[in-house]
């Protein structure tokens, strides 16, 4: 019922349907109770007022999303891969090399590393994609799960024309896409190149929060989407003087595609393949899905892999959080850990360290940290090499 109520509010006046179905079963039931008692008669009405209310809203959520994705259009193409299409900008030459993907952090829209692409695209083939429901792309279909999300990918750029080898490259969550896309299509991928990438150990084991941080990312998702639906969403401000270093410098290198940004982050199809993405980490839905998520050590043979991550274990971000000093400790300790933990998928793995006192998000705070990094792994693999 779920994944149903995803897929109808996904569309632009999925909203709209709602109410309608509600408008429906309220007159449906006014005429059944018209001749009956007064609550009878309140509670069809209730429905009936409901359902009118929810469709104007619908259409207004509708128009709002539909406008504004109008006003932005599509930079690159859109592809079919199976019944819905996904967006693709492949820009620059990878003169017989390999050709590189960037899969942002979250579950968010290509653009998000736009200003990485623009520092390689004249280097080599360098390609930007919105997962489903992202930007440009269509919702696809539910649930929406990694495996599905690595398949799609393999489809995307075969159906696209891109012969690859890859350099996967991936910021956080977009990380272990990365990873998983490598441990399927290995014959596909030259290089990987994890920036602090998500191990599923942080959802499962954190002793932070554990799972309990997927759950919230659920809610957000699901807050947003139905928002969206309803014409309600209010985009989120521009970063402020005393907002967080790399949120300032993520709105200066990406100012170029921040209209295009807010406009996809306003589709409701955002919101719930957000929501239904991270519910793979949650319970129980983790424990049936994590085999198939997990990419285990030594599974990507002699891949050349570059995990490129910060000092320590987090303890700025651990510390804003309030905690008791031994909870601090324990989780400091527990994230700088499992942060190193994609050194053991591949005998060629390499650690590289971004400047001292870097965040998660220092694809933002020192972009010339991943391009030297992705430099490194597109000349790790000599281009007369036979693909792997």
């Amino acid at each position: 019922m779920q994944n149903a109520l995803y897929a109808v509010l996904s569309r632009p006046f999925g909203g709209a349907a709602v109410g309608a179905a509600l408008l429906t079963l309220g007159v449906l039931a006014w005429w059944v109770v018209r001749r009956r008692g007064r609550v009878a008669r309140t509670g069809a009405m209730a429905l009936l007022l409901t359902g009118v209310v929810l469709t104007a809203m619908g259409i207004k959520g509708g128009m709002a999303q539909r406008g504004a994705m109008a006003a932005a259009p599509p930079p690159g193409k859109r592809v079919d891969v199976g019944g819905f299409a996904l967006h693709l900008l492949a820009e620059g030459d990878a003169r017989g090399g390999a050709t590189v993907v960037w899969i942002p952090g979250a579950h968010e829209q290509g653009n998000a590393m736009y200003h990485l692409h623009r520092a390689m695209r004249g280097e080599t083939r360098s390609i930007l994609f919105d997962r489903a429901g992202t930007g440009w792309s269509d919702p696809g279909p539910f649930p929406r799960r990694t495996r599905v999300e690595a398949e799609e990918l393999a489809a995307l750029l075969k159906n696209a024309g891109e012969p690859g080898p890859f350099v996967l490259v991936g910021h956080s969550y977009g990380g272990l896409l990365a990873a998983n896309f490598a441990r399927r299509y290995p014959e596909r991928t030259a290089a990987v190149v994890l920036l602090d990438a998500t191990p599923p150990d942080a959802f499962v084991y954190a002793p932070v929060f554990g799972a309990a941080a997927a759950a919230g990312l659920v809610r957000q998702g699901q807050t947003q989407g139905v928002l969206s639906a309803f014409g309600l969403w209010t985009p989120r401000p521009r970063p402020g003087p005393k907002a967080p270093a790399f949120a300032r410098a993520r709105d200066t290198l990406l100012a170029e595609v921040r209209a295009a940004m807010r406009a996809g982050d306003g589709r409701s199809a955002n919101g719930f393949a957000v929501a239904s993405i991270f519910e793979e980490f949650t319970a129980p839905v983790v424990g049936r899905e994590a085999p198939d998520l997990v990419v285990y050590d030594g599974e990507l043979d002699a891949l050349p892999v570059f995990v490129v991550i910060p000092e320590g274990g987090a303890e700025e971000e651990i510390r804003a959080m309030g905690l008791p000093p031994a909870l601090t400790s324990r989780a400091a300790n527990f994230f700088g850990r499992s942060r190193v933990r994609y050194l053991a998928v591949s005998r060629r793995a390499e650690l590289i360290r971004p400047p001292a006192g870097s965040s998660h998000n220092y694809p933002y705070e020192h972009p010339e940290t991943v391009v030297g990094a992705v430099r490194r792994a597109l000349a790790s693999r000599v281009p007369s090499e036979p693909a792997r």
